[in-house]
């Protein structure tokens, strides 16, 4: 099973490289299911620290857990062949947000209040604590803070307001410091999104060098940084040099990165034939009403039915498996049904990718960020919150933006810093 996990995957990257396409949705979740399978194609996935076992030990991986691998990855290529030959000869969505340039500061201005929020929420100790202690203090400000610098970053970028993206990827470094990766991680990638589209198909195994260097070294440093936030906190430079000129740390830091963690959930609830019912798929779906919690909706999380069962020596929270949620709550048929889900969801928003308004092309570059990469390592409450958050966010900047381009008439916008400045 392994081996045939090995040639899709290998077929697939000689697709999405070397075939004349456009950059899209497909292309980030083949790379992310990539990166997130690695275990199918080393053969192991690696036990959770625990105090019993204080180091990480391999395991072996069952082989319908690689099938499940093979089926997701095999699914994702043939639906990125059938897209393109749907969108193909069609034309870019066309319509445009008038008056939306204010949109970048209007995200940074939520994205600093949501620091102030944070601060304010923890009472200070979101930027003094260790995560496993922050994760506990933070709330509404921290989702505030990381959506509202996202969209900022991003749509500066679009935008070209190269002082606005400053202050942006200054808010995503400092989420970083705190403990969390994935706003920097979401953002870098659809950065990279915005960066390469292109309008007419192309190849991408033929960019330049320096796109993949940008890449490969963005890629590495969310890898790594896991492994470096001791030290940096501590300040301790010696140790931070001694790391980052040590080619075996950066192997190593691959070798046991977050996949081999991930996919042992998925390991596990496969060898014991792990089975849910569907509440906690029915608790998604509520989530998609505002402020669900203080309605007193409690949430049913994927999280709390497997880990004690399967991992009941580990004392910190575990990342969750889509894929194991969807195989425990159904089997086969629900796994397979959401896949088809996920896959029209990449095509929805590889459609709005191509729309040359820099806010949406932003909204659907964060969209694919997290529904493409990110759900590897999610529940499907998470993936609903994440979209929902996302969409209500870009919203309001571009509602609050349009209002002050009305209320602000006879002034324009420095194309550079995003600032305005009298005209």
């Amino acid at each position: 099973m392994q081996w045939l996990f090995i040639t899709i995957v290998l077929a697939g990257a000689g697709y999405f490289v070397g075939a004349r396409r456009r950059l899209d949705a497909f292309t980030v979740a083949f790379f992310a299911a990539v990166i997130y399978f690695l275990p199918g194609l080393s053969g192991y996935t690696l036990t959770p620290i625990s105090p019993r076992t204080p180091i990480k030990l391999p395991v072996a991986l069952e082989s319908e857990a690689i099938g499940i691998m093979s089926a997701v990855t095999l699914l994702i290529i043939v639906g990125g062949m059938l897209w393109d030959r749907w969108d193909r000869g069609r034309t870019a969505p066309s319509w445009v947000l008038e008056d939306s340039r204010l949109a970048t500061w209007v995200a940074l201005g939520l994205g600093l209040f949501g620091v102030a929020l944070t601060g304010i929420e923890s009472g200070g100790v979101a930027f003094t604590a260790e995560k496993s202690e922050v994760i506990n203090v933070v709330g509404r400000g921290h989702l505030l803070w990381q959506m509202g610098a996202t969209i900022g970053a991003v749509l500066a970028f679009a935008r070209r307001q190269r002082f606005a993206g400053l202050v942006g990827w200054l808010l995503l470094i400092l989420d970083m410091w705190i403990g969390f990766r994935y706003a920097f991680a979401t953002s870098f990638i659809a950065i990279g999104l915005v960066w390469l589209s292109r309008p007419a198909p192309f190849r991408l195994g033929l960019l330049r060098l320096r796109y993949w260097v940008v890449i490969l070294a963005g890629g590495l440093l969310v890898i790594s940084y896991q492994n470096l936030k001791e030290p940096l906190r501590a300040g301790d430079w010696g140790e931070i040099i001694e790391r980052t000129t040590n080619p075996l740390w950066y192997a190593d830091g691959i070798l046991t990165s977050e996949p081999f963690t991930t996919q042992t959930v998925l390991n596990e609830i496969v060898r014991n034939d792990f089975r849910t019912g569907t509440d906690h798929l029915e608790s998604a779906a509520y989530h998609l009403i505002l402020f669900a919690p203080a309605l007193g909706e409690e949430a049913v999380r994927f999280n709390r039915l497997y880990q004690p069962a399967l991992f009941p020596l580990v004392d910190h929270g575990l990342a969750n498996n889509i894929w194991a949620q969807m195989w425990s709550a159904g089997d086969w048929p629900l796994l397979l049904a959401f896949v088809l889900v996920f896959l029209a969801g990449l095509a929805f928003w590889s459609r709005l990718l191509r729309s040359a308004d820099p806010a949406v092309k932003t909204y659907a570059a964060v969209a694919i960020a997290y529904w493409a990469f990110y759900i590897h390592r999610n529940e499907l409450q998470g993936v609903v919150g994440a979209q929902k958050q996302l969409l209500l966010v870009w919203i309001a900047c571009v509602i609050l933006s349009i209002a002050l381009a009305t209320l602000t008439q006879g002034r324009v916008t420095d194309r550079k810093s995003g600032l305005p400045s009298a005209g």
